[in-house]
């Protein structure tokens, strides 16, 4: 089996391609709940070129809409720079271009005095409706019709797990910019030949490469054992697998499953590690980074959390370092040339295969790949 082209790395006009058929689809991972816990509080969330809002209603529920007032196009809620968290007052959503109104169900309820339309319909005004769905406590949204429902991605790999609702957000979401195409940055948490090659040099590890589970769904399951010493540890890195050890009776572990197209989540014994790459532009791409936990006081567990997010700032740092190399890299080869895969690369094949399955090549474009952007003029700065 052989990977992706290099142009698909590189070509701008695979953009409205992936855009439309994988990442419209697809659910995407918003928030937890606990990051909406009352009527009114949203969260914005951006991706693909689209950004999208979910809301805590009235009763409790959870309404989601693009984000976009049906006037002119102006973006209803922006939300906290880091977090993307807001509050619509009264549950309603008013557009601070022209002040156009809607309530928590998406309708127009509200245009300003003086504004006059010629058989005007408000009723075919209302916010375009997102799908949401919720599954243990994690919040996830689609602009379009996913190809399942989010408990059947999820239940057949992850059906185990607890349920995570009673958790909560420890640290603020980073975003790091990352200057390799999203699909470069996928694989990477997907393969687990480089481990012991380039990751010993560049930095501590806590655990060993994942085994994955076969699967022909749209998520994929895998574990890992807590590592060995290996060449470049620390203090934080030889703590953290101590402690992690000390957690549990049986031998310690984490848990892992990849959800097409760009989600991985990792639940280890101090809690619930998520990482998502959200596409930019050309050669571009930004890791989003969010941790959820239990509430637990002691002293022990604090040291946890803070050596392991210490020896995972230095992990995003060195994998964005290593991903920019080989992005550079696919520039120097031939637009059509590949490379093979090997037979142990389960998650690494899976993903490939779906991206074969789900994004056909277009026709050959004439236009040259380097020199003009996909997405936009920057990259995307992340929800």
């Amino acid at each position: 089996m052989r990977g992706l082209p290099a142009s698909w790395y590189l070509d701008p006009d695979r953009a409205p391609l992936e855009d439309s058929t994988i990442f419209a689809p697809s659910w995407q991972f918003v928030c937890h709940v606990s990051d909406l816990p009352a009527s009114g509080t949203a969260v914005r969330y951006d991706c693909g070129g689209r950004s999208g809002v979910v809301l805590r209603t009235k009763a409790g529920g959870l309404q989601g809409f693009r984000n976009a007032c049906r006037h002119r196009g102006a973006r209803l809620v922006e939300g906290d720079a880091h977090t993307g968290l807001a509050f619509c007052i009264d549950g309603r959503l008013r557009c601070p271009y022209h002040g156009w109104t809607y309530d928590e169900a998406g309708a127009l309820v509200s245009i300003p005095a003086g504004q006059h339309f010629d058989e005007f319909d408000a009723d075919a005004h209302s916010l375009h409706p997102l799908h949401v769905a919720e599954w243990h406590g994690l919040v996830f949204a689609a602009f379009q019709t996913p190809r399942q429902a989010v408990e059947q991605v999820l239940d057949a790999v992850a059906g185990t797990w607890p349920d995570l609702t009673s958790m909560r957000r420890v640290i603020e979401p980073r975003t790091t910019h990352c200057a390799a195409d999203w699909k470069l940055a996928c694989e990477h948490t997907l393969d687990i030949a480089h481990v012991d090659i380039a990751r010993p040099a560049l930095k501590p590890r806590l655990f060993a490469p994942l085994v994955f589970e076969l699967s022909d769904g749209d998520a994929l399951r895998a574990t890992a054992a807590v590592a060995t010493g290996a060449l470049g540890d620390t203090w934080s890195s030889r703590m953290c697998r101590q402690l992690l050890r000390d957690r549990q009776s049986s031998p310690a572990r984490a848990e892992y499953v990849y959800v097409w197209p760009n989600l991985l989540l990792q639940l280890a014994p101090d809690g619930l590690y998520i990482l998502q790459v959200l596409p930019g532009a050309t050669g571009h791409s930004t890791l989003r980074e969010l941790r959820y936990a239990a509430t637990d006081p002691g002293r022990e567990m604090r040291l946890l959390r803070y050596t392991h997010q210490r020896v995972r700032r230095q992990a995003f740092a060195a994998d964005a370092r290593l991903l920019a190399r080989v992005q550079q890299g696919m520039g120097v080869l031939g637009a059509e040339e590949t490379g093979p895969i090997a037979t142990g690369e389960v998650g690494l094949r899976w993903f490939v295969e779906h991206c074969r399955a789900r994004l056909p090549a277009p026709a050959t474009s004439t236009r040259p790949m380097r020199g003009r952007n996909r997405r936009g003029t920057t990259p995307s700065a992340g929800a």
